[in-house]
């Protein structure tokens, strides 16, 4: 009994969930907006995933304009991100890791890949009618993504209709809107980077899914499922992919084993 005691002693003092590694996907909610989280769970859950679902606690729930003008920018929340980002890399160096994140909640995640350090990398990223920038430069962030970048786009957004300030602070409308747009630098690395990015816009097929081009509907459990696991859960890029470069010979870094990690099986929907 006492061994068994210490034992347990020792898996709390360590962390025991830390030492078990999975296939783990970092989620960030919107400024004030609490419940998307369990759509976006349930949608990779009903594709197959199996690993971890990690809700990122980041607002200061001040309301929605502290979190969208203030705390979605903070060097302090990012930074948090980035070290459970780390640990977990660190933990499985071989297993996916996907971020994702809602509205003023893809700041978050920019940032905080901003902030990994060289050789930490994530497999995949999906932003949700996001409020930052569309004119941000996304190349510093690819360079710690080992796969693909996904954002989706919508025209009959409400919100980010009536946006004034974007949730990183830049310029331009936000992505979420009309989606990120190349740099005016087009070098090796920025061809690199943006030929890794692919902007996914509303369209009238995805009502079946549940989107319905409005702000949070992104998010919906069915389309998680058809449209954004197929793309994240393979190795190879989505046939209806359209990257926003094109290269004849694309040499970015492959993603990880993220089809057996995953263990997720295609869509039955056909492709979206």
């Amino acid at each position: 009994m006492v061994a068994g005691a210490t034992l347990l002693m020792l898996a709390l003092g360590t962390g025991c969930a830390e030492q078990i590694a999975k296939p783990t996907v970092f989620y960030c909610e919107g400024a004030g907006w609490y419940s998307s989280a369990g759509q976006v769970e349930s949608g990779l859950r009903k594709a197959g995933f199996k690993g971890r679902f990690v809700n990122y606690s980041w607002s200061s729930f001040l309301g929605p304009s502290t979190d969208h003008l203030i705390t979605a920018r903070s060097g302090l929340v990012a930074s948090g991100l980035a070290d459970r980002i780390e640990k977990t890399r660190r933990n499985g160096p071989d297993l996916p890791i996907y971020t994702m994140g809602l509205s003023a909640g893809t700041a978050v995640v920019l940032n905080a890949l901003e902030k990994l350090p060289e050789g930490i990398r994530v497999d995949h990223v999906v932003l949700y009618s996001s409020s930052a920038s569309s004119t941000r430069n996304l190349t510093p962030v690819m360079e710690r993504v080992g796969g693909r970048l996904y954002a989706t786009t919508s025209p009959h957004d409400g919100i980010l209709r009536a946006i004034v300030t974007n949730a990183d602070g830049g310029g331009g409308p936000p992505a979420g809107k009309s989606g990120f747009a190349m740099p005016a630098s087009r070098d090796h690395r920025v061809a690199q980077a943006y030929s890794r990015i692919v902007n996914l816009p509303w369209r009238a097929s995805y009502l079946q899914f549940g989107w319905d081009g409005g702000h949070t509907a992104a998010t919906r459990s069915d389309f998680v499922q058809h449209v954004i696991a197929p793309r994240i859960f393979s190795k190879t890029p989505h046939p209806l992919d359209r990257p926003m470069f094109r290269t004849v010979n694309n040499n970015s870094r492959p993603p990880r084993k993220t089809a057996t990690a995953a263990s997720a099986p295609p869509s039955t929907v056909g492709l979206h």
